[in-house]
């Protein structure tokens, strides 16, 4: 029969109040009787119940995470970091896909009010929205959108956008390609919009203009759509040599393309991607990207909503998660080696 809390107050010589307090880990108890009540917890395998406790305090100790979808890898590996952040936390998570345009948010927050709070890709509710669900529960959320009224986690795509650029110009490329901006007519990504105005901040500043053969948009960023960019750029038949791409997915797309038409990377094109995706460490050449460092990402999200869960009036933050330049076979491989200073 399991232990109740009666068995460790006896075993303790406590009362069954102070027990309480000292699984909770609430103030009250000196030090020496807390040692006591979690010895007596030790020896009697006395583990609490989690439906008593949440109604004792009006907590789950379960938040929900809300993304787009999770065929792209990006939000597969943002969820995992995420999970990993809310068990430091002692917090379960509840998963939800909202859809690419973001269309299911309501749902999610709808179908879930006895979550503790929500992290979310936002994507889809307008401002508005997003401020009253803000009012109603804790909130975050994440991704390349604005807003000054909720708390927010991003990246700094502009740091980014910078490193990738500087990268390819210290290594003598002078004509760069870029793949996955926003393709006219189309809805384009917050990303695809934050990395445009990025690069075009980087080329100002560096008194540089690129080539309009050489932009190639594209509404999605998965490999396939890499590849066909790619292609695009094969086919018109303009030198380039070296790719910047908006994220590791197109990146990842386009060094199979040129691979399979005989282009040598990085000899002949160089290859940049963003985001540090798993597999950009293990693709044919490894593969340069800028890291948003996703496990510091996903810690300022989780660390953002328990504040906000303990203190539902404080101010809301924004926190911009660093980012790094990883250097590696497809632009400083093969012949291209880097460049002594």
């Amino acid at each position: 029969m399991p232990a109740t809390i009666n068995d460790v107050a006896t075993r303790a010589g406590v009362s069954t109040k102070t027990v309480s307090r000292v699984v909770n880990d609430e103030p009250g108890v000196s030090p020496t009787t807390r040692e006591r009540v979690l010895e007596a917890v030790r020896e009697t395998g006395y583990a609490p119940d989690p439906a008593a406790r949440s109604l004792r305090t009006g907590r789950s100790q379960v938040i929900g995470l809300a993304v787009p979808e999770l065929g792209q890898p990006f939000f597969a590996e943002i969820a995992d970091r995420i999970a990993q952040a809310a068990r430091s936390h002692d917090l379960g998570l509840v998963l939800g896909v909202t859809g690419e345009q973001g269309q299911g948010e309501a749902d999610f927050l709808e179908r879930n009010p006895g979550l503790d709070g929500t992290i979310l890709y936002w994507q889809g509710l307008s401002a508005a929205h997003l401020s009253a669900e803000a009012a109603r529960r804790p909130l975050v959320v994440i991704g390349e959108y604005d807003h000054d009224a909720v708390d927010r986690v991003t990246m700094d795509n502009e740091r980014g956008i910078t490193l990738a650029l500087e990268h390819l110009l210290a290594l003598g490329r002078e004509r760069l390609a870029v793949i996955g901006l926003p393709e006219p007519g189309v809805r384009a990504h917050a990303a695809a919009r934050r990395r445009t105005a990025a690069l075009r901040d980087a080329l100002t500043a560096h008194d540089l203009t690129l080539d309009e053969r050489l932009l190639v948009p594209s509404a999605e960023w998965r490999r396939p759509d890499g590849a066909r960019c790619a292609r695009r750029l094969l086919d018109q038949a303009v030198p380039f040599d070296a790719i910047l791409a908006f994220n590791d997915g197109l990146a990842l797309g386009a060094l199979a393309e040129l691979r399979a038409a005989g282009v040598t990377v990085p000899d002949d094109v160089a290859v940049t991607g963003f985001d540090n995706l798993d597999a950009s460490r293990y693709s044919f050449p490894s593969l340069t990207t800028v890291s948003p460092r996703l496990a510091s990402y996903a810690a300022h999200a989780v660390d953002l909503l328990v504040a906000r869960i303990e203190d539902p009036s404080r101010a809301p933050r924004t926190e911009v998660a660093g980012v790094t330049l990883m250097a590696r076979d497809s632009t400083i491989g093969g012949g291209a080696l880097w460049p002594s200073r």
